[in-house]
């Protein structure tokens, strides 16, 4: 893939590769818990081992976005657990979207989109979002959710990133949002690449590269889900 100007990255040899700017690497979120969060309560008859939730982010929880409804991702073994719930709070901590997931005997990579519509309102260049997603073990006993938290911060494209996506194919895109610390765009960019070509093993790569970034190499190779949502509840 030859390159066209010097402005774009390099995307023949490697996959995307994350890079964290560096006034979010020493960013320690508090009061979330840590990656691959586990409860007993959730794991299947025949895997006696506790599930293990993942969120596909950064390590810290803490990932850009440019879009104003963005998407996330999301990874968990299999589980006699059969909803899920996704949430978005603003930064006065204002629930602004929830979303109801129907996970019965659905297993990998899922994603939840926030909808583009009147009743959830867009998310805001400079400010800062709480997410939380719980996988519901016990709808009796809420004790016993496994729970995934982090946040995201909307951000503005400079006018040299801009001019590079408007030369970029998809592939491409993806490289240019890894490299410039953007993942929320870089991961879902490249999530919609592959699902336009599910056989193609250079976007395959290229997903085992990104997630490997952020040290998620060990869930690269799950299958990423559809699932059908019931209506948004903002």
């Amino acid at each position: 893939m030859p390159r066209e100007d010097p402005g774009r990255p390099q995307t023949q040899s490697g996959g995307p590769r994350f890079v964290q700017p560096d006034e979010d690497i020493d960013i320690r979120q508090r009061n979330l818990p840590a990656r691959g969060v586990r409860g007993g309560g959730c794991a299947i008859d025949s895997n006696p081992n506790p599930i293990n939730l993942t969120a596909l982010v950064p390590q810290n929880k803490l990932a850009r976005t440019v879009s104003d409804y963005p998407t996330f991702f999301f990874n968990w073994p299999q589980t006699k657990a059969t909803l899920a719930e996704f949430t978005l709070l603003d930064p006065n901590n204002k629930q602004i979207y929830k979303q109801t997931l129907p996970i019965s005997n659905l297993s990998g990579t899922i994603e939840v989109s926030i909808p583009a519509n009147k009743n959830v309102p867009p998310l805001e260049v400079g400010k800062t979002y709480r997410w939380s997603f719980t996988v519901i073990c016990d709808s009796q006993d809420r004790s016993a959710d496994l729970l995934e938290m982090g946040t995201v911060r909307r951000v503005e494209l400079s006018a040299d990133i801009r001019s590079q996506l408007e030369k970029a194919d998809p592939r491409q895109k993806s490289f240019i949002y890894a490299e410039n610390g953007i993942w929320q765009d870089a991961i879902s960019t490249l999530a919609e690449a592959r699902r336009a070509k599910p056989d193609d093993l250079v976007l395959k790569a290229d997903w085992e590269s990104l997630l490997d970034s952020v040290q998620l190499g060990k869930i690269a190779k799950e299958p990423i889900v559809q699932i059908e949502v019931s209506q948004p509840q903002p």
